[in-house]
């Protein structure tokens, strides 16, 4: 299955049609452009229907499968788009493939799911979909991370026709971080008020908005880095989005945990003591932290001694006491102090 990012799909749609589509992710700009770039090439070759079924524990497979055999005088192509749940259950997994072993050539498949474990690769149903179709395309549709959003952004501009210099970028990114429909608003509304299609730093700083969405797994990635600039403005966001502390406390204790796990000494050891890294990558096996957070969490041990670590859990605990029992107003503002603990 090739895998490409929805930038690169026109280029791959101009080539020809595949029979199958994946797309894996949740953004929503991103999955609603590459679904309809996909939809008007379909329509160019003669596709002149369009399904779109939610896979669930309702879905009536029998009908969905006629659909695909149907061979009748008033037959139309058509696109079938498939949203599956992340998780599926062996009968699903069953109902697809017996949907998968009825596609023809009048069919044009598109599965969305928001992740594409390596479980799921090895299910049979994939496997048979990728012997059905060799040169399905597999399109990345997770919201850029912030290191890779001035490059989205500058092919975005570029596809647009616009010119932007990297303080423009910079800011765009800074100020539309994992909202990329409001970033594509922006930038054709730039585009609208400069004929001459440049774009700088005064100009972008104009008319922008403070538009950014985070998580609590964002927040909790920039403090095992000690990013402590990036924590607090992440803080500030998702008090601005009113997500409440205690979700953002469990969080942190569960990663906190993860790390007292990872570098439990083998032998006593003096709390002042750093934590210990050594024995480090069988633990990131034994206990299965994915490969890009394994640098985070090596950023933090590098910077943790067993009393730090004992003190962030006392505090955390601490905090979790007043929101539970003083709904403290202090609450932010006492994460706010914690943020820079762990990222010093």
């Amino acid at each position: 299955m090739n895998r490409i990012f929805p930038e690169q799909l026109p280029h791959h749609l101009a080539q020809g049609l595949a029979k199958v589509y994946c797309l894996v992710g949740q953004d929503p700009l991103l999955l609603t452009e590459s679904e309809e770039s996909i939809y008007q090439t379909a329509v160019q070759q003669g596709f002149d229907e369009k399904n779109g079924v939610q896979i669930d524990s309702q879905t009536d497979w029998a009908t969905l499968i006629e659909s695909c055999q149907s061979m009748g005088l008033f037959f139309t192509k058509q696109l079938l788009i498939l949203n599956l749940p992340e998780n599926l259950t062996a009968l699903l997994q069953k109902n697809l493939q017996e949907l998968i072993s009825v596609l023809n050539e009048d069919v044009l498949l598109v599965l969305t799911i928001s992740k594409l474990a390596k479980t799921l690769e090895k299910q049979e149903w994939f496997l048979t979909l990728n012997q059905y179709e060799p040169k399905a395309i597999l399109v990345n549709c997770q919201t850029p991370t912030v290191d890779n959003l001035p490059r989205w952004v500058k092919n975005r501009t570029q596809a647009m026709g616009l010119m932007a210099d990297n303080e423009a970028i910079q800011q765009l990114c800074y100020s539309y971080e994992n909202n990329l429909l409001a970033l594509k608003q922006a930038l054709q509304l730039l585009d609208l008020l400069h004929p001459d299609h440049k774009l700088t730093y005064n100009r972008v700083i104009a008319v922008v908005e403070q538009s950014s969405v985070f998580t609590p797994f964002q927040w909790i990635d920039a403090l095992l880095a000690g990013k402590v600039n990036r924590a607090k403005r992440i803080l500030a966001g998702l008090q601005a989005e009113e997500i409440q502390p205690i979700i953002l406390l469990r969080t942190l204790q569960r990663e906190l945990l993860v790390l007292l796990e990872l570098t439990r000494p083998q032998h006593p050891i003096r709390i002042t003591e750093a934590l210990p890294f050594q024995e480090v990558k069988s633990e990131f096996d034994r206990l299965k932290v994915w490969q890009n957070r394994r640098p985070l969490f090596l950023s933090a041990i590098q910077r943790f001694t067993y009393q730090k670590l004992y003190e962030i859990i006392q505090e955390l605990a601490h905090i979790e006491r007043l929101a539970k029992q003083e709904f403290s107003a202090d609450i932010w503002a006492k994460l706010a102090d914690l943020s820079v603990k762990v990222c010093l």
